[in-house]
């Protein structure tokens, strides 16, 4: 019996889970029908009947087909459990379970509800390469409770770029149908990834929002609601909805909804050179801005810079003229700034300098980094003094001093608007 390889099954935390991807478009994915309409699949039938998975044709007949069986396996059953099965000559494959979205799916019935589930999981780890890069996926805990919700840092992930949300049919939909979404991080730098290959069988969810004149392509921030992952600071989605016209209801909902996080660092073998990059916002436009957390409006260097939104706001960042010096500011109360490295690898934090954006009372700040491949964060809280005739001088400067190895910074003041200048990074 040729045993399935064990290292590619999903490993439980307790929300979320790291896992890989790898799964091709060249396994049947792509082809103009769902899988279970001549691939020797069946959603009446279980996995593991001859009834449900054919034998004789279809998936089980060839190198790519068993690899697709392999994921759906994965997706479908819960860690532990398995399934054998011969293939047209008679040779025994065992596949794992790992994710447990449509565990009823081993001896029974998949319906609509686990053929999106089972979906969302199969595109979440198509690679149109064939690689298998580690990612960390989110799904809704009411709706996929065996994945659940978490950030990936807290379960000792540094998967912390947020790189889209999957969803559609492709097991019994004819034609099928898989669907993605940018999330607030994407870059399209990990090879064979969404966008990044015109192989792969997803195409980007698009449409209207009924608040809005709009019209949005690929976009999670416009078409995805949101759910609170459980720390109070972060958001992930937990389905996808369009309008087929500016100020009308939705037309089209996706209940069943994939988020997943990647690092393009993946092979593990970058490291900081520790050569220092320091910069402000003099040589940016006045008053660029983005109307989304899911663009990175400016980039200096190999760091970016993005906005992320905290509760319901305005989600912007604007360069502004603001206390004798072009400055980098968040649009609005109660949001923050992130900063990262493109690609996800590890930075050191060295300098900042704070201040408000309008002449107001001293306020206090939070300044945040996430270790990478850790659950622990440093922190610091700084108090930025009060402010009139909108002065230069009311700024502060705290000193850094460890903040090294870090994948993530968020900047975030609770009750005011604040600016962020004069950054120093070690890459």
């Amino acid at each position: 019996m040729l045993m399935g390889d064990p290292t590619t099954q999903g490993i439980k935390s307790t929300n979320g889970l790291a896992t890989v991807n790898g799964l091709t478009a060249l396994n049947g994915l792509a082809t103009s029908n769902g899988l279970a309409t001549s691939n020797g699949l069946a959603t009446s039938n279980g996995l593991a009947t001859s009834n449900g998975l054919a034998t004789s044709n279809g998936l089980m007949t060839t190198t790519g087909g068993r690899a697709t069986v392999e994921y759906i396996a994965k997706c479908a059953l819960s860690s532990g459990d398995y399934f054998d099965k011969q293939d047209n000559y008679g040779t025994w494959y065992r596949y794992y379970g790992g994710l447990g979205i449509g565990s009823g799916w081993k001896a029974g019935a998949c319906d609509t509800g686990c053929q999106q589930r089972v979906t969302a999981c199969l595109l979440s780890h198509l690679n149109s390469t064939g690689n298998r890069v580690p990612i960390f996926v989110n799904a809704d805990p009411n709706v996929m409770p065996s994945v659940g919700m978490s950030m990936p840092y807290a379960s000792g992930s540094d998967a912390a770029m947020q790189e889209g949300v999957f969803f559609g049919n492709v097991i019994a939909q004819n034609p099928p149908l898989a669907f993605y979404v940018k999330g607030n991080a994407f870059k399209a730098s990990v090879p064979g990834r969404l966008g990044a290959s015109s192989s792969n069988p997803y195409r980007p969810f698009e449409g209207y929002r009924p608040d809005e004149s709009g019209w949005y392509s690929a976009r999670a921030d416009k078409l995805c609601q949101t759910k609170d992952i459980g720390d109070g600071e972060h958001v992930d989605y937990s389905q996808c909805q369009a309008s087929d016209a500016p100020y009308a209801y939705w037309t089209r909902s996706w209940l069943n909804v994939m988020t997943t996080y990647v690092n393009s660092n993946y092979n593990g073998s970058v490291t900081q050179n520790f050569a220092v990059n320091t910069f402000n916002f003099d040589t940016d436009t006045t008053g660029f801005k983005t109307s989304s957390p899911g663009e990175v409006w400016s980039r200096s260097g190999s760091f970016d810079f993005s906005n992320g939104v905290a509760w319901s706001t305005s989600g912007r960042l604007e360069v502004v003229d603001n206390h004798g010096g072009r400055r980098l500011c968040p649009g609005g109360d109660r949001e923050h700034v992130v900063i990262t490295k493109n690609g996800g690898e590890p930075f050191s934090l060295t300098a900042l300098r704070l201040n408000h954006r309008f002449d107001t009372a001293a306020s206090t700040a939070t300044i945040t980094g996430y270790v990478k491949g850790s659950s622990m964060r440093k922190q610091m809280t700084v108090t930025i003094p009060a402010t009139t005739n909108n002065a230069s001088t009311a700024n502060v400067a705290p000193t850094f001093s460890g903040w090294d190895n870090l994948i993530k910074v968020e900047i975030r003041e609770v009750g005011s608007m604040f600016c962020v200048d004069d950054i120093g990074l070690k890459s």
